[in-house]
């Protein structure tokens, strides 16, 4: 049986067997998806455009004050340079 996006209709009972047709009928269709063949080329090139691990860059816990300005862009521009990937 094709897959139904009317089953189980609203408020009634369910029913093993229509629900088993209905997730089977759904595996049918992912399963008729076709997947590319990624190879590792195309995985180099996706990791490429992602952004570095930033786990380096320090929190500043610190409270703001006029002061405290250009060490809050100092490390705002670290951030950004942390995020960067330069390969």
């Amino acid at each position: 049986m094709p897959f139904d996006p009317t089953l189980p209709a609203n408020g009634s009972p369910l029913v093993s067997a229509e629900m088993r047709s209905q997730l089977t009928s759904l595996k049918a269709l992912i399963d008729a998806i076709p997947t590319p063949d990624v190879t590792q080329v195309d995985l180099n090139n996706a990791i490429e455009t992602t952004a570095r691990n930033c786990d380096s860059v320090d929190p500043l816990n610190m409270a703001v004050s006029d002061a405290d300005v250009q060490t809050i862009a100092d490390k705002v521009d670290e951030l950004l340079a942390a995020l960067r990937r330069n390969v």
